[in-house]
């Protein structure tokens, strides 16, 4: 808890404690606008009340939760490495790695706190705007929860990226490069695609039906884990001169 409190003051100098939520207000925005706007034509798809509202409207959130995700890591290692401040937390009576998972489980929480906020953005635009009975308040909970799944790995290796570089510009050019990559690859059918954790996070953007694809989950549950445990032994064996 003592470590937790100290990266939580460490993260307010970056500014990612009110990014992210920011993100998710603008995502919601975002939503509500596009709905009121496009509200006839994409009530006129040949799809589920249910599934329009939660796929037609992910992709732009995705896209602003993803840059998130991507600025927010860069930020929360670039404040370790100025000043030479990443060599004395190796002198400190806390553990590397526990600050390492501390950041993680930070940048998760704003990450949940962004979906949560873009949710109830569409929680009220399908209480208020879709057809009457159609609204499934569990399938939009169910879905909510298989967006954050699905963005878990991009988060777990742009951390892991982000402490490995102490200029922020190679992991934030990463970061692009990873979101190019999942555009080009996102819609395509290739199982083998999945091992690109920007291809898992568009998933659901891309996804005809709100049902979670359960093997996808698996595979974003694993790819999370990988990226985490190499980012805690990597800064637990790393020492920089």
């Amino acid at each position: 808890m003592k470590t937790l409190i100290i990266e939580l003051k460490k993260e307010k100098r970056t500014g990612i404690i009110l990014l992210m939520p920011a993100l998710g207000l603008l995502g919601s925005a975002y939503a509500l606008l596009n709905f009121i706007v496009r509200k006839d034509t994409l009530l006129s798809l040949p799809l589920a009340p249910m599934t329009i509202l939660l796929t037609q409207l992910y992709g732009m959130i995705m896209t602003l939760n993803l840059f998130g995700i991507i600025v927010a890591a860069c930020m929360i290692y670039n404040i370790e490495f100025k000043g030479n401040a990443v060599k004395k937390m190796y002198v400190l009576p806390i553990p590397v790695p526990a600050m390492y998972l501390c950041k993680f489980l930070i940048l998760t929480i704003l990450l949940s706190v962004a979906a949560a906020l873009q949710n109830l953005a569409l929680t009220q635009i399908g209480i208020t705007s879709l057809p009457e009975g159609t609204f499934e308040l569990h399938t939009l909970i169910i879905f909510a929860l298989y967006s954050v799944i699905t963005a878990m790995p991009a988060l777990s290796f742009m951390l892991f990226i982000a402490s490995r570089f102490e200029n922020m510009w190679v992991p934030l050019g990463i970061g692009v490069a990873g979101f190019l990559s999942g555009m080009a690859l996102g819609t395509s059918k290739i199982s083998l695609f999945l091992t690109d954790p920007f291809v898992v996070i568009l998933n659901p953007a891309v996804s005809m039906s709100a049902e979670p694809d359960v093997s996808v989950m698996v595979i974003a549950i694993i790819e999370t884990l990988l990226f985490l445990l190499a980012g805690l032994w990597t800064s637990a064996h790393t020492h920089y001169e």
